[in-house]
């Protein structure tokens, strides 16, 4: 069941390695394969799914500067200097939801009417929710853009995976610097060599969405 996931993140580990090596700004602030299995510590209240379960059970959030502090506990991802993505650790998956399911300054926190309880937001650029629908099949990946409405950008958690695996290795072909110092616009070359692929693996639709929530 978990192939396709277990290969995705082999082909994003190795990606995010490769790229951590040669152009990468952070230390010890990463995605690893854990040596063996763990049950995540989760908040009772949040559900995962099958995939998240996986995901979080085989794969560690390393974040040395947090270790021993109050700071939120997640692994940086960069596609080149284009995008910083944060996938925060399970044990503090509550704190990440906070904003979205629940609401209010200090506990005890509110439940959102409006927000489905079943949408797990796992990571975040610039505060901007990568949400995991938790009773969908194969865990669909959606995103929301500046306060607009959450639109899907995967059909499936693999599927995210493999996109963050595209774009980090053509960024790696320009170094890292995939956005044009004068302009800030990403290199249109860059976007060229990414689309094609991404709309071969994420559809026309979703490829858009991804694009768009990355400021791509």
């Amino acid at each position: 069941m978990m192939q396709s996931l277990n290969a995705a993140l082999t082909r994003f580990v190795e990606q995010q390695d490769l790229y951590n090596e040669a152009y990468g700004l952070f230390q010890n602030h990463d995605l690893r394969p854990r040596v063996l299995p763990v049950q995540p510590e989760v908040d009772k209240r949040i559900f995962l799914s099958p995939e998240l379960q996986y995901f979080y059970s085989h794969y560690e959030m390393v974040d040395a500067k947090a270790e021993g502090t109050l700071k939120m506990k997640s692994a940086a991802v960069e596609i080149g200097d284009a995008a910083l993505l944060f996938f925060v650790a399970p044990e503090h998956l509550h704190r990440q939801q906070l904003g979205f399911r629940w609401t209010g300054l200090q506990e005890p926190y509110e439940e959102s009417a409006s927000w489905p309880p079943n949408h797990v937001v796992i990571a975040n650029m610039n505060d901007d929710p990568v949400i995991v629908d938790t009773e969908a099949p194969d865990s669909p990946v959606y995103a929301a853009f500046e306060g607009g409405e959450a639109k899907i950008v995967a059909h499936s958690l693999a599927d995210f995976f493999n996109a963050l695996a595209i774009l980090i290795e053509s960024a790696r072909t320009y170094a890292g610097e995939v956005k044009d110092e004068e302009t800030f616009e990403t290199k249109p070359e860059y976007l060229s060599e990414v689309q094609p692929k991404l709309e071969a693996l994420l559809g026309e639709e979703n490829t858009k969405h991804l694009i768009e929530y990355l400021s791509l």
